[in-house]
């Protein structure tokens, strides 16, 4: 009998440590974690701090311990970031809040998930001594624009004051800033987080008028993807937002350091003083109205102003509802937080 027990205790024994010998192989050879999915995200433009909160998130492997295998493919020449998502080359896009809502009139399937800032960042920028700083001081001035989408913001600033567009002349100049320190135009459409800072650098006092201030008030760098992968994958989705927003918060804790990885790894012809800088204002930007625990939200009041003001100054033939522009389903839990 105490020779039968010995035996089973001697068996059992053994398959024990078979087992443990099959997982520690297995762990050791990573056959026990489960494979990651992958998921490209387009982004508008090229791979700043104006997308820290991926870089950040990406870099520390946040993406990876949520299961995904993120790819960040940063905008270039020809890249329409909308028709990147639909062709299925994306799953995610981002876009400017008045695109998106121009490109969901026009019947695209996609609507936006989560927005990285409250305000855009778009503004006119003068040199200190045109005296421009409120609307009522471009009357007669000469505005350049390199995006012909920049004027529907200059439209709206002077609206705000009682002004028309005829108010003023604009020209179109280069990308750079070099018109407007030559005075060739005395004004010019910017950002908040890049030419106010350039010229700063460059030793010029500058002055600005945010647009969002004086109509111009739309989200930007919304999140979007199609309404196919916002229904038949939601639970995916919600990983790769929950990543990349708390990859924000992280990124806002250290200017800085997030500065110095994003010029060094991504964006090398960056200066990481500006770029610093430039992150400073995306983080006022991000959390203007809202605070830190609530980056990324959207409401639909917000959504229909935007809609609204689109269809006013006749950017879009017809109103749609707020509703079709974006979903707060991946949020909710968010606010529920605040």
């Amino acid at each position: 009998m105490a020779a039968k027990r010995g035996g089973i205790m001697k068996n059992v024994c053994v398959k024990m440590m078979m087992c443990l010998v099959i997982v520690a192989m297995c762990v050791g050879q990573g056959i026990a974690k489960e494979p990651l999915q992958p998921l490209t995200i387009q982004l508008n433009w090229m791979p700043t701090v104006q997308f820290a909160g991926i870089l950040l998130a990406k870099e520390r492997g946040l993406y990876e311990e949520a299961g995904i295998d993120l790819t960040v493919r940063p905008w270039k020449e020809g890249v329409i970031p909308v028709e990147e998502v639909i062709s299925g080359k994306a799953q995610v896009g981002i876009a400017e809040g008045d695109d998106l809502i121009k490109i969901r009139t026009e019947g695209k399937p996609v609507r936006a998930i989560a927005v990285q800032f409250q305000k855009s960042p778009m503004c006119l920028v003068s040199k200190k001594e045109q005296g421009v700083v409120k609307p009522e001081h471009l009357v007669g001035k000469k505005i350049g624009y390199s995006d012909p989408a920049a004027l529907v913001m200059v439209k709206l600033i002077l609206a705000s004051a009682g002004f028309k567009y005829e108010n003023v002349r604009t020209v179109e100049v280069q990308w750079d800033l070099q018109p407007l320190l030559r005075g060739e135009v005395e004004v010019r459409t910017a950002f908040l987080n890049e030419e106010p800072l350039i010229l700063k650098e460059m030793g010029y006092e500058a002055t600005y008028i945010p647009g969002f201030k004086y109509g111009y008030d739309f989200y930007s760098g919304a999140y979007f993807s199609t309404d196919t992968m916002i229904h038949n994958h939601p639970e995916f989705i919600q990983k790769f937002l929950d990543v990349t927003l708390q990859g924000w918060k992280e990124s806002f804790r250290d200017p800085a350091a997030t500065a110095k990885l994003v010029v060094g790894k991504y964006y090398p012809e960056g200066s990481v003083s500006q770029q610093t800088e430039s992150l400073k204002v995306f983080k006022f930007l991000a959390t203007i109205g809202i605070g830190e625990n609530l980056i990324g939200y959207m409401e639909r009041p917000f959504w229909q102003k935007g809609i609204d003001i689109l269809y006013k100054f006749k950017q879009i033939d017809r109103k749609i509802a707020a509703e079709d522009v974006f979903t707060s389903e991946f949020l909710k839990a968010k606010s529920l937080e605040k």
